[in-house]
């Protein structure tokens, strides 16, 4: 079954085409002052520049915070269940959402992450996090997996 995929719109949606575009999890950084944000921002708070662009990261991060859902209300990820929405920290510094499909007891606050984007749409990304191995890089290139939305 296959899950409910938003429209994003505005800026939220030019985030979504650089991912899809660079094939990279991308993140806006303002030009004036070289500071990163997500989620997007018209105006750079430490700056207040109006001028960013959205650049490929490292696809490094950490484990800052997560929630385990027991159900869910997209019968597309209700088969998954019980499953965790994490909290990355990238190592750039922005904070954002990613799912997993690592169990929730095998998560822990801290653990070092791989960070990347699968596009659902051509106007959709889904961020994916999942422990970072020593045999293999922190690439945020898709990898097969068994999605619920496949």
């Amino acid at each position: 079954m296959r899950t409910y995929v938003p429209t994003p719109e505005w800026i939220v949606l030019d985030w979504h085409h650089a991912c899809i575009a660079a094939e990279l999890l991308c993140i806006q950084r303002c030009t004036g002052c070289g500071r990163w944000r997500h989620p997007p921002r018209r105006f750079c708070p430490a700056c207040q520049s109006d001028q960013a662009t959205f650049e490929p990261v490292t696809g490094s991060g950490s484990v800052l915070s997560f929630a385990v859902s027991h159900r869910s209300l997209d019968p597309g990820w209700q088969a998954h269940a019980p499953y965790a929405t994490l909290l990355v920290e990238l190592d750039e510094g922005p904070r954002l959402l990613a799912a997993t499909t690592t169990p929730p007891g095998e998560i822990r606050i801290g653990q070092r992450l791989a960070v990347r984007t699968e596009a659902l749409s051509e106007n959709f990304v889904l961020v994916w996090a999942d422990p970072a191995s020593h045999d293999e890089p922190t690439s945020m290139a898709p990898r097969a997996r068994g999605n619920p939305h496949d």
